[in-house]
């Protein structure tokens, strides 16, 4: 079993999904807090006295996608078939399997566990 490595700003990893490639990068609390707190709105609550805080999910989760995916190879407009640009706009677009695997990929305790990060063809 592989040590739990730290998360460093500068690391970034290949993940390969059939002939695609993503160069991605982990994300620690500090990143996953200065995110939500750029999404999320205080109130006072006059009746109790309290804050009621609420956070935007959705924009939470587009900006953690798209801080996730530092760039790509091999992925495909279904319509033209030419390469699609690496651009937040993309990353919003990609199937909902594949970013719940980027997010469990980036949420790994490591990133150096020893598996073939290539394609088999390769």
């Amino acid at each position: 079993m592989p040590f739990i490595e730290i998360v460093e700003a500068d690391e970034t990893f290949d993940l390969w999904i059939g002939d695609s490639k993503l160069t991605l990068r982990r994300f620690d609390s500090e990143t996953y807090k200065q995110i939500e707190k750029k999404y999320t709105k205080k109130e006072k609550n006059f009746r109790s006295g309290g804050w009621i805080k609420d956070v935007d999910e959705y924009a939470v989760n587009e900006d953690l996608l798209d801080y996730m995916i530092v760039s790509w190879e091999g992925i495909k407009s279904p319509t033209t078939g030419g390469d699609v640009p690496c651009t937040r706009e993309n990353k919003l677009k990609l199937p909902g399997s594949i970013k719940v695997r980027i997010i469990e990929e980036c949420d790994a305790d490591h990133i150096g566990d020893g598996k073939k990060k290539e394609p088999a063809d390769a």
